[in-house]
């Protein structure tokens, strides 16, 4: 019975640390949005489960109408929908050329699929990478090796061979020197950071948020 007691009265203990850290990075979120500064990658997550919104959020099976006809390779495609977990953004995949774009999924991995699931999302937006045709095609061969690699959402920004969406795209390019992080996040990067980074420009968007 005591030990029956005890063991209730941790798990009260436990639930009730795990809402106040959620409280808590809402709290830390506002203030960051308030001073204009982008809240932390554990932060959005936190404060995004704390309002009980999970991973991409909720597709509205509208297709938005995002003007792929000018896409390069080195492209960076984003998409977005209500309700995601961490940020405007919440998938990032990277044009290799010819209608294809390098993907992934949980249970797939690292693979190829075409340009248009990114109209499937409610906003999306093309980005640029501002640098030499070289250093693209250096980051698009970088990318096109990692088919068939693991995903892995908890993989660390420094480790080689791990990817989420997001992940993949900074470090192809981090690679060769550019890094797409203006938020110097030391262990996750998320979609929105390619957004605010000095080192893209916007080519298109689509949806209700740019």
């Amino acid at each position: 019975m005591k030990r029956g007691l005890l063991l209730f009265s941790a798990i009260l203990l436990f639930l009730a640390l795990i809402f106040a850290g959620l409280k808590l990075a809402g709290k830390v979120e506002l203030q960051d949005l308030q001073s204009l500064s982008q809240p932390t990658a554990w932060v959005e997550v936190l404060a995004a489960a704390g309002r009980g919104e999970f991973g991409i959020g909720d597709y509205d099976n509208v297709p938005n109408s995002l003007d792929i006809s000018d896409l390069q390779a080195g492209d960076i495609i984003l998409g977005g929908n209500p309700g995601g977990s961490y940020g405007r953004y919440t998938h990032a995949g990277f044009y290799i050329g010819n209608g294809q774009v390098v993907d992934m999924y949980t249970s797939d991995g690292v693979y190829v699929t075409g340009v248009e699931i990114y109209h499937d999302y409610t906003w999306a937006a093309v980005l640029r990478v501002k640098t030499s045709p070289a250093i693209r095609a250096a980051a698009v061969n970088y990318v096109k090796r990692q088919v068939g690699t693991p995903f892995f959402i908890l993989a660390p920004k420094s480790d080689d061979g791990l990817w989420y969406c997001s992940k993949l795209v900074w470090y192809a390019y981090y690679r060769q020197g550019i890094d797409l992080d203006p938020f110097h996040n030391s262990y996750w990067i998320v979609p929105d950071a390619f957004l605010s980074s000095p080192k893209t420009t916007l080519v298109s968007f689509a949806g209700t948020r740019p």
